[in-house]
This record gives C-alpha cells, structure tokens and sequence, in this order.
C-alpha cells in the first residue's frame, strides 16, 4: 500500500495521474508532509485505490487542503516496434518519425515514459497503423 497526498478533485477511488514529479515551488518549503507527497516515483502513472477520512492543511492544492489517499501503479498506453515483443519486457524507446501531426504520435511519446527503461508488457492490443512505416503494435506497458 502507497499513501499519497492530492487535492479534492483527485480523492476519488478510481482516479488515475501520472506523478511528473515533487514541486520545488515556494508553496512545499518547510511543509512536513512532503515525504508523504513526493513519495511517488516521476513519470509513473498512479490509480486511487482508497481514499481516508484524512485531509492536510497545504498551500499548493484548491482550498488549502490535502487528502490523504492510498495509490496502486497502473500501466500506459503506448506504441512498440513489433521487434520488441518477444518477451513480457522490453526497454522502451520513443518512435524517431518526426510527425507530430500523426493520431498515433501521442502513443508514440507518452508523456513521462523514458528511453531505454525497462517496461512489462502487460496487453499486446493489436496493429498500430504508422503512415511512417514503422511496424507498431499498441500496447500497455507498466514501468518496471
């Protein structure tokens, strides 16, 4: 079990958000509950699994208050070479076609992901066309 600390509209069981990282703003200095808030790991995308009768005072979040809550890590959708599924893993890298105007190109970069990590391949969902060329399947992959 994860506790973690978010605002009002995100202490909901079923929640998902990606964590991009601790605040170095002015709001968390001297805050003592900001190992409980930065606890998470950057780039990794989170689910509400249960939310406790708890709140925090706290200068960053929507009005003055944070919840305590409890987080499970969930995967993300993404794109893969075909190449890259011959195990339940693969190290990760971002498709270099240059075409952000692409329906896919937001598969192909997910926000928080990082070349070259390790990632579980959790569902293999099927052909990803590529205008391209690159042979691409749509995947969930989860930050090993």
């Amino acid at each position: 079990m994860t506790l973690t600390l978010v605002p009002e509209s995100s202490a909901s069981v079923g929640a998902r958000f990606r964590f991009l990282g601790p605040n170095k703003g002015e709001e968390c200095k001297g805050c003592p509950f900001q190992k409980l808030c930065f606890g998470l790991a950057p780039g990794h995308d989170y689910q509400v699994t249960a939310v406790r009768g708890v709140s925090h005072p706290c200068g960053l979040h929507d009005g003055g208050k944070a919840h305590v809550i409890e987080v499970a890590e969930t995967s993300f959708a993404s794109s893969l070479e075909t190449r890259h599924l011959r195990g339940t893993a693969a190290a990760w890298a971002p498709v270099a076609c240059g075409r952000p105007a692409c329906p896919s190109y937001g598969l192909c970069h997910p926000v928080g992901a990082k070349a070259g990590a390790r990632h579980a391949i959790e569902t293999n969902e099927g052909p990803l066309p590529c205008p391209a060329g690159f042979d691409l399947v749509k995947v969930r992959l989860r930050v090993m």
